[in-house]
């Protein structure tokens, strides 16, 4: 595929350029570690109370334009809730100094059956991931190697290898701007159960990626951009007639601004192909014309908000809009059909006893599915924490002609005949050594349009050791 082909050329150019390169004098590895719930709730707690110039709600996160920020802090003067958040920070970005770190991760579940979220992305029943990462003045990279035994996706439409470079990157600094070759969690969303990014991939894409990061001296640095175009690590069955898999291919631009030391606001589009056909027949977004291209394109216009309002509440949300090809949605219109969605959210962040705990409630309602969250999340600087989630999901793809399109029969959560699915997780983090232990339980059940039920339970376990 001509994606395929732009990303291995990419990864081997920033590979070469690293490679000769060598660490030299060092910094701080570019990416904030923002996969995981409490680096990203620190970094939110900071920003939400103005003490963070930077937008902070497009994954992943340059470190570049938080430095000044965080050394110009005096923890004295803050609260316990932002001491708290600003303490975990400043350990992660010191560890992250380091010219080069190794680590080593092993991980298991007995079902895949649940549906993924920020914290808990889709993985295999077991895995190995090993990892290694280092860090020079202009240039850093990591290469992160992963085996799964299962395919990730109940669907059987969605197929995976079982070896996968997820999480690995390569980037280089020129000036305020990020190059990088990746598969990188990406969450364009001040949200925490859908990413934003409206692909029906659910793994992270590999891709090609710019970002704009000023620093905080810069006259622009409430500002943000950032790019990408990539493809997906799964193939789909996009016509199971002539057995045809295929990889979605993706382009994606997004636009942070931190309006107000209380506001910031983001701005995304996003284009996908099933196909492999790339931008042919491309058209502006809402175009009818798009609908005669021989691929099955889809694109998103995305607005979202956060708000920080007095005792440390929050209010956040998006709205969307959306369209595909008439024909992939059993219209018998010549123009393309059009979709619109919603998400609006509130949390609470509080201090426990040198630790950092947050309440949180979101509902996310679109064409094809209504998605309701309620979470409680608490850790402490050490690692030990406790993660709780509630979500209840209702399917809604004969809502319209939009949702019956083709190409959302292979998101995870489609079966045929499912009407909805409510899933309860509970997590405990637990430090051993230089290591941390995750031990946790999943419960769901489906309920189909006929009125049966299924119930499933789930156990999670994982160790990840990094020197």
């Amino acid at each position: 595929m001509r994606g395929s082909g732009i990303w291995q050329r990419g990864a081997a150019v920033i590979v070469a350029i690293f490679a000769l390169t060598g660490p030299v004098s060092v910094s701080a590895t570019p990416w904030l570690d923002a996969e995981e719930l409490h680096v990203r709730h620190s970094l939110q707690v900071l920003a939400d109370a103005g003490l963070l110039r930077a937008p902070v709600t497009t994954f992943p996160v340059l470190w570049r334009p938080l430095l000044a920020d965080l050394e110009a802090l005096d923890p004295a003067v803050l609260t316990e809730l932002q001491q708290v958040a600003y303490y975990k920070l400043m350990a992660l970005l010191n560890y992250h100094k380091g010219s080069a770190y190794t680590s080593l991760r092993v991980a298991g579940v007995t079902d895949t059956g649940a549906q993924p979220s920020y914290q808990r992305p889709m993985e295999g029943k077991a895995s190995v991931a090993l990892s290694h990462e280092r860090i020079g003045s202009s240039v850093a990279g990591r290469l992160r190697t992963t085996y799964r035994d299962s395919s990730l996706s109940l669907n059987p439409r969605v197929r995976t290898d079982n070896l996968s470079w997820q999480g690995s990157y390569a980037a280089g600094m020129v000036g305020d701007w990020m190059f990088s070759v990746d598969q990188l969690h990406t969450w364009w969303s001040p949200g925490s159960a859908q990413d934003g990014l409206h692909t029906v991939s659910t793994l992270p894409l590999r891709s090609l990626r710019t970002v704009y990061a000023p620093s905080a001296a810069s006259r622009f640095s409430a500002l943000s951009f950032t790019a990408f175009y990539g493809e997906s690590e799964e193939k789909f069955l996009v016509d199971p007639s002539l057995s045809l898999w295929s990889r979605e291919e993706a382009f994606g631009a997004r636009l942070g601004w931190r309006a107000h030391e209380r506001l910031e606001l983001g701005l995304h589009f996003t284009r996908s192909s099933l196909d492999g056909a790339g931008s042919g027949g491309a058209s502006g977004f809402g175009s009818a014309s798009g609908s005669a291209s021989a691929s099955d394109d889809a694109e998103s216009l995305v607005f979202d908000a956060r708000l920080s309002l007095p005792y440390q509440f929050n209010f956040y949300g998006s709205i969307s809009e959306h369209r595909v090809p008439a024909r992939y949605a059993t219209s018998t219109d010549s123009d393309d059909v059009r979709g619109n969605g919603h998400m609006v959210g509130l949390d609470w962040s509080f201090a426990e006893p040198e630790q950092l705990s947050r309440f949180y409630a979101e509902h996310d309602r679109s064409d094809l599915r209504s998605l309701t969250t309620l979470g409680y999340a608490s850790f402490r600087n050490s690692g030990l924490g406790w993660d709780f989630r509630i979500q209840d999901t209702r399917i809604r793809r004969d809502h319209n002609n939009f949702g019956r399109a083709a190409r959302f029969e292979l998101l995870p959560e489609f079966r045929p005949g499912i009407a909805r699915i409510q899933q309860f997780e509970a997590a405990v983090f637990y430090p051993i050594g230089p290591g941390l232990l995750e031990l946790g339980v999943q419960a769901w059940q489906d309920t189909y349009e006929s009125g049966r039920k299924d119930e499933f339970g789930n156990l999670i376990a994982s160790y990840e050791l990094r020197w």
